[in-house]
Parts: C-alpha cells; structure tokens; sequence
C-alpha cells in the first residue's frame, strides 16, 4: 500500500529525486525505497506493522553492507595490518558518532521525516540510523557495485581522513553502552570487585557485565580508567574491536589484586 502511494505520486516529487541524485550521483530507480529509508519510526502508530512502514528493516540490511563493504575496503588499503587493526579501523568508521556526522556532512538529515512533537524522545542515533537505511535503499534499487562505489567514493574518500581515524582515542564506555543499545542487549552495570593500596599507590579493578554476565574486566590507578579499561576488554570479547585480552596478560593484572 505504501508502494502504491509513493510511486502514484513520484512524479509530483522530482525535487525528492533530485536530492537523492545529488547525494548519490545517480537517479533512484526505486524512490519508494529511499523515501522508506528516511521514514523514521515515531511517525508509525500501528506497533504491528511498524517495521514496515519504518526505516528499521532497511537499517539492518544498510548495516551488514556498510560493514562488508569498509571491511573489503580496509583490506585492500592496509595489505601487511593484522585482523585486530582492520576491525578496530572499522569500528571507528561505523559508530554511530562518526555516521551521525556523515549524515548530516553529506545533507542527508535534512530529508529525514520523523515525528517533530515526539523530538525530545528520539533517540541521538537517528542520523546515523537513517544513513544506513540510506545505505540498504542503494542497494536494493542498484545493486552492490553502487552501494560500494557510492560508500567508498561518497562517504569514506570525501569525509573520512583515515590516518585520523587511526589515530582516534575513543571513549571505550561509550562505545560499548552505543553497542549494547544497538544490539538491543541487557543494561551494562559496572562492579567494583577489589581496591588496594592508600593514596596514589590506590589501585582499582571493575568488572562490567551485560545484564549479569561478566563481558570485561580492567584495572587502573583510578575509577574512571578501570571502568574504560573494563569497557575495552568487553568490545574485544564481543569483537566489536581487536582481538581479546591474551590469557596471559589476564594472569597478570590478576597478580596485582592477591
């Protein structure tokens, strides 16, 4: 039913077109699909059929693309790094802050349609969501090769620096609590589970678990560290980033709390 209306009256909507062209690079063949994609989810009343007349189905399959299209990306740029490095790369690339900014650098979020008197409860994450709705429209209407040409040439090339991606510090407890949300997972609770010595000599380990799951652990002269270090851990072992702690360097920040 939704189809039926948009193409109906798509003609009427070449500017849609247009702005989707100009984003792109090319015509849609499909603008059904785009207009889905910008279609975010508070404008839906009926829970039942929500998923279809929303962004979140597009979403999903945006996401998977975007990852398997940086991930190709990555490989073939950094021929002699080793998985840890591409996967962490990629992570910095995909979070939801980076594709936010995207969203809005390459004017997307001035197309987005959501329901304006329920703003103050959506979600921050609305922009980047869209993109990757975006991202799953492109290839529904193109195909792979210009979902790749458009996330390579139009998104990564034109507004990432990958030697600053590289070296981007980021905060590891938001990155895990963006994951956990995404994921749609139990909430994150952080344990303080030993504390030693006075003074500057203080010492503290955290644990932080999904719902009551231990995911991570780390330890630090401060809370606040302990809890990144702790957050760190968790994205390795979900491998959202690198690899996991060795069993070895486990063994030996556990020797500090005997």
């Amino acid at each position: 039913m939704i189809r039926a209306f948009y193409n109906r009256y798509i003609s009427k909507d070449r500017e849609f077109s247009k702005q989707v062209r100009m984003i792109t690079g090319f015509t849609p063949r499909e603008p059904f699909l785009y207009h889905l994609a910008l279609r975010h989810s508070s404008l839906v009343t009926a829970r039942k059929t929500s998923h279809r007349e929303c962004n979140e189905r597009l979403e999903f399959l945006g996401d998977t693309v975007l990852d398997a299209v940086v991930s190709e990306y990555l490989f073939r740029i950094y021929p002699t790094e080793d998985e840890g490095f591409l996967t962490e790369m990629r992570a910095k690339i995909v979070n939801r802050r980076s594709l936010n900014e995207i969203c809005k650098k390459i004017k997307l979020d001035n197309l987005i349609k959501f329901n304006k008197t329920r703003k103050g409860q959506i979600n921050k994450s609305m922009y980047g969501d869209a993109l990757e709705a975006f991202i799953g429209a492109v290839y529904m209407d193109m195909g792979y090769r210009y979902t790749k040409k458009f996330i390579v040439s139009k998104i990564v090339v034109e507004h990432l620096n990958l030697d600053e991606v590289q070296d981007t510090i980021y905060n590891f407890k938001s990155m895990l609590l963006e994951y956990v949300q995404k994921e749609k997972l139990e909430n994150l609770v952080y344990e303080l589970v030993a504390e030693k010595g006075e003074g500057n000599d203080k010492f503290f380990k955290i644990n932080v678990k999904i719902g009551s799951k231990v995911m991570g652990s780390g330890d630090g002269k401060k809370k606040k560290v302990a809890e990144q270090n702790a957050s760190e851990d968790a994205l390795k072992r979900l491998r959202v980033i690198g690899q996991p702690q060795k069993q070895e360097k486990t063994k030996q920040t556990a020797s500090k709390f005997k």
